[in-house]
């Protein structure tokens, strides 16, 4: 098991050294061995197979920013990096703390370092391009709320621009839950204007169809049985309280083939299943109250689903959409990494 904790280290050991965190070979000792033994080697050669495809290091996401200048300087049809950056402005529309300000930052390091560009300069000819860009779209609801508060704000006239084409809008995210997405376009469509979804261009290095980790209904034990009845009463009960109907149960996918990151069928069941059981037992010995944090991560109350199920990592946080065995601190379990809350 040495080995695997090595390689599993060698990949996710600079997440958060600017914040003083440390991920060691020995955090990662004292987290698998909370797993029964059998088990141990099985999740460490998985996680290695998804963290090589879907964890984001600093380095990578840099490469990830140089590539939105390369593509839009193409498609805008430039013919230098400057003459593109001059007529651009990237939003910055989140609080701070926030990812969006945090890839800025970094963007900015990009400009000067990889383009030899002041990031002082940008919008200097025009703000012609507009580009919003982040690290993840789960819920949808941050993306949602920041460019329908940037399409109507008071005075600015956006819309009618980006109709009449004086303006444009490119939004660029690492990841994207699709079904998700699908439902903030709905949003858009009947609270801000029926074709303001449409004079957007979304771009992503992944789309997902479904939530990354969903089991499929095979296997269950009394635990796992216990808890979807648990969430179902709970839903019902929140949506009761609302006045509005519940979602109808989304536990389990049908689909058998394997995402990409995984590296068989059966290892992605089997890796469903692990997270599974052991989310539900740090939930049941945690004093939780909120029936949003479920097994696989943060969902919404009144969803009937063992959570959001994502597997997205980056070198700066872990969003609580991942389940809890990497980040949920309570009931006694040490999550793998430290996140920020």
């Amino acid at each position: 098991m040495v080995q695997e904790i090595k390689a599993l280290q060698e990949i996710i050991k600079n997440y958060r050294k600017s914040d003083g965190i440390e991920i060691s070979e020995q955090r990662i000792t004292k987290w698998i061995n909370q797993f029964p033994e059998y088990d141990r080697v099985f999740i460490l050669t998985e996680l290695k197979h998804i963290f090589d495809k879907m964890y984001f290091s600093k380095k990578r996401t840099k490469s990830f920013l140089k590539g939105i200048v390369d593509k839009l300087k193409e498609k805008f049809s430039y013919s230098t990096h400057k003459e593109f950056l001059d007529n651009s402005n990237f939003l910055d529309l989140q609080a701070e703390g926030k990812s969006q300000k945090k890839l800025l930052e970094l963007f900015f390091e990009v400009l000067r370092d990889d383009f030899n560009y002041n990031p002082d300069d940008l919008g200097s000819s025009s703000q012609k391009h507009n580009i919003y860009i982040d690290d993840v779209l789960c819920t949808g609801n941050t993306f949602f709320n920041n460019l329908k508060d940037w399409a109507t704000e008071e005075g600015k006239d956006r819309l009618s621009k980006l109709r009449s084409k004086e303006i444009d809008l490119t939004v660029f995210y690492m990841f994207i839950a699709e079904k998700y997405y699908y439902k903030k376009r709905g949003q858009f469509y009947y609270r801000v204007s029926e074709d303001f979804r449409d004079l957007i261009t979304v771009l992503s290095i992944y789309w997902f169809k479904e939530e990354v980790l969903k089991p499929l209904e095979e296997n269950l034990t009394d635990l796992v049985t216990e808890y979807k009845e648990k969430v179902e009463s709970n839903a019902n009960a929140h949506a009761e309280n609302k006045g509005f109907t519940s979602y109808s149960p989304d536990f389990f996918r049908t689909e058998v083939n394997p995402e990409e990151f995984y590296s068989s069928i059966e290892n992605r069941k089997r890796l469903e299943l692990i997270f599974l059981k052991k989310g539900i037992e740090i939930l049941n010995n945690s004093n939780v109250s909120k029936t949003n944090v479920r097994p696989l991560g943060y969902s919404l109350p009144a969803y009937k689903d063992f959570g959001f199920g994502a597997l997205i990592f980056t070198w700066r946080n872990v969003a609580n959409n991942t389940p809890l065995v990497f980040w949920y601190r309570g009931g006694g379990f040490t999550p793998l990494f430290v996140n920020k809350r």
